[in-house]
């Protein structure tokens, strides 16, 4: 009898440890894809962030041919307005289809403006915007959500001011902005207002930026890749090449966003654009770019 007693306490003791033992195949929360650039922002959503009601959602949508041809490509460099010398003078002459996002309220914002103007680059409003994590500072000044209509205007339009001569503006950071739908709607109404194109960094899946261009009657664009990201090395840059593939046979072409901060990132840059000439890819404006998307020129 008691060797039977002792037996059921040992079994509940070895049932005891094995539920709370934690599975080692579990996915850590904070799993994020390789090509989120705020890589912070995902890990912390569950804090206390309102969070946008998702039922009216929609997934940007790219449409595809039968033939395996290569649509052409987009390249926009982000971040511009923190350095000048001899490393931007080097950015300018890249080819003048490279579009240069430059971030307001910076130092230099004003002089890469003047720059890209005189070199035949176009420009885009590089806009701060709220990210997920809220101890990552967007810029001085920032779209947040739960702004008014007003002071979001009265920010895009003091942006459009600094960089008068951009034909389109993308998000910097903006996580959570561009997953608002509200919000959204308020920007691109803005946009249009000022004849602007937005261009979604897709810097979360759950933008809502196609559905408040849908909302609105305007098409936006997408990010498809970053090129510089997790390195600037030959071996993602081949990477990046031969991921191009998926591609073929779409008929809206490729957007790729690189970065500006230092001279990696431009020796990089110019590998893929010697490798992709050399493949036939045609290299195309952003404002091509809208056209092709159905803006009239």
């Amino acid at each position: 009898m008691e060797k039977t007693i002792l037996i059921i306490y040992l079994l509940v003791g070895l049932l005891l440890v094995s539920c709370t033992k934690k599975t080692e195949t579990e996915i850590p929360e904070d799993k994020v894809e390789s090509e989120q650039m705020e890589k912070t922002e995902e890990k912390k959503e569950s804090k206390s962030v309102s969070t946008p009601d998702m039922t009216a959602i929609e997934s940007y949508k790219y449409t595809w041919s039968k033939t395996d041809a290569m649509p052409p490509v987009v390249i926009i460099i982000d971040d511009f307005g923190q350095n000048a010398g001899q490393l931007l003078d080097d950015f300018s002459v890249l080819p003048k289809e490279i579009a240069f996002s430059i971030l307001p309220d910076l130092p230099y914002t004003q002089t890469v403006a003047r720059l890209a103007e005189k070199t035949n680059h176009e420009t885009l409003i590089h806009i701060p915007m709220q990210a997920l994590d809220h101890q990552v500072n967007p810029g001085k000044r920032y779209i947040r959500t739960g702004m008014d209509k007003y002071a979001i205007s009265d920010l895009l339009q003091d942006f459009y001011v600094q960089i008068p001569n951009a034909v389109a503006a993308n998000n910097h950071m903006g996580s959570e902005v561009t997953s608002d739908l509200a919000t959204m709607n308020i920007i691109l109404e803005e946009l249009d207002n000022l004849g602007l194109y937005f261009l979604d960094s897709a810097t979360t899946n759950k933008s809502a930026a196609f559905t408040a261009g849908k909302n609105l009657g305007v098409k936006i664009a997408k990010r498809d890749i970053f090129l510089d990201v997790p390195d600037n090395s030959d071996a993602t840059i081949i990477n990046k090449i031969e991921g191009l593939a998926k591609y073929k046979g779409r008929n809206e072409p490729v957007v790729i966003i690189t970065h500006c901060h230092n001279r990696d990132k431009l020796n990089a840059l110019q590998k893929f654009l010697k490798q992709i000439d050399n493949m036939g890819i045609e290299l195309i404006s952003v404002s091509q770019l809208f056209r092709k998307l159905g803006y009239p020129a």
